[in-house]
């Protein structure tokens, strides 16, 4: 998996001419990801020569590390390869079904309440690691691999949905009359997250939605009790997504579409390469 998304990336900032674009940067593209590809050659090695066990460390470790320096990396390929503002047509899409763009909703938010979605829209990252490691724990090794392995199918997926339609957030396209007002820490959670987000145009589909909801796929196979508890806090992580303005409604609707689909996707890859089934426990 990870070795075709890397290739598919690298087919298209070696044949793309970045349209005079500025930010366009094939060569940096390529450079930030080759320590993650030496490492995904690396895993394969360990699998191939091995077994299916020892590169489990080091799969993980590819998760938490080599998706964020892969998804920053598309800042030097974004927007260059389609320039089209494909913002607007989810801004019409949004119009149509709600008769008025649905972040305005957002607008009268309580302050108690925006302070909520923002840290659990900052929790994002961290679900996704705690959901792997409660399956580990509840239902054993094999349940871990094929957790991560849906986690990063998750994500590398939704960043191939970036490469084909570039997309930013509307808190960047639209005007609001006031700046979401939180109670404590709401604001500089906000800051940090736009002051680490190189990519910008991360919008179609919305990953936070379809990794919350994979996250709630791999607990209620494995890990069912937790489930129940992460449960609310997966649907506040989906709604803080446009109640934010960090995403368009049909960045959500087409995020939680695919979830279901990308989980089987890897389920038959993990047992067509022989992979462990795994039980709950």
């Amino acid at each position: 998996m990870w070795l075709c998304y890397l290739g598919c990336v690298t087919i298209v900032a070696l044949c793309t001419d970045g349209a005079g674009m500025a930010q366009h940067d094939p060569a940096m593209f390529l450079l930030v990801q080759a320590p993650v590809l030496l490492a995904v050659l690396v895993s394969y090695w360990l699998a191939v020569h091995r077994s299916h066990e020892a590169p489990r460390y080091l799969r993980a470790g590819l998760a938490v590390i080599g998706l964020p320096v892969v998804f920053s990396a598309l800042c030097w390929l974004l927007p260059s390869v389609h320039p089209e503002p494909y913002e607007y047509v989810w801004l019409d899409v949004d119009r149509w079904l709600f008769g008025d763009d649905i972040s305005r909703y957002s607008d009268d938010m309580p302050p108690w309440l925006v302070e909520v979605l923002q840290l659990e829209y900052a929790a994002f990252y961290g679900l996704c690691i705690a959901s792997a490691l409660l399956v580990g724990m509840s239902s054993g090794r094999h349940a871990f691999d094929r957790a991560v392995l849906l986690i990063v199918g998750g994500f590398l997926s939704s960043y191939l949905g970036y490469l084909l339609v570039p997309t930013i957030a509307p808190k960047l396209v639209l005007e609001h009359s006031h700046e979401l007002t939180g109670l404590w820490f709401a604001q500089s959670v906000r800051e940090t997250i736009d002051a680490m987000e190189a990519n910008h145009w991360d919008c179609f589909p919305s990953g936070h939605t379809l990794l919350a909801l994979t996250n709630l796929i791999i607990l209620w196979r494995w890990a069912r009790r937790w489930f129940w508890i992460l449960l609310l806090p997966s649907v506040g992580l989906i709604l803080s997504t446009m109640l934010l303005r960090y995403h368009w409604a049909s960045d959500v609707v087409v995020g939680a579409l695919w979830a279901w689909p990308c989980a089987r996707l890897c389920d038959w890859l993990a047992d067509r390469d022989g992979w462990p089934e795994a039980k709950p426990k």
